[in-house]
């Protein structure tokens, strides 16, 4: 089940619910998508995020995988990482403008 904050954050973005993936010393990865994104697509984006979690096995590779299943859908991913704390997040928008 996804959890929506309801309201944009100052970015303009929406928060999911977070997607578990135990590699690579993270725990999981947040997920923002942008305002141009539509809400009903939100389920099938999930979907994509789960699919290229399970097959992922490191930071690096991350960006590839889950932008090569969104593009399927019509959908690009920003993924940025903090080496640090091991923090991963993701941002969903629109691809073909």
């Amino acid at each position: 089940m996804m959890v929506r904050s309801g309201a944009l954050t100052a970015s303009g973005t929406r928060r999911l619910s977070p997607v578990p993936w135990n590699q690579d010393g993270c725990h999981g990865f947040d997920v923002q998508v942008c305002e141009d994104v539509p809400t009903l697509d939100e389920g099938m984006i999930r979907r994509a995020l789960l699919r290229s979690s399970l097959v992922c096995e490191d930071v690096a590779g991350l960006s590839r995988t889950i932008n090569r299943q969104l593009w399927q859908i019509g959908y690009v991913a920003a993924v940025w990482s903090d080496p640090v704390d091991r923090s991963v997040v993701v941002e969903v928008s629109m691809s073909r403008c």
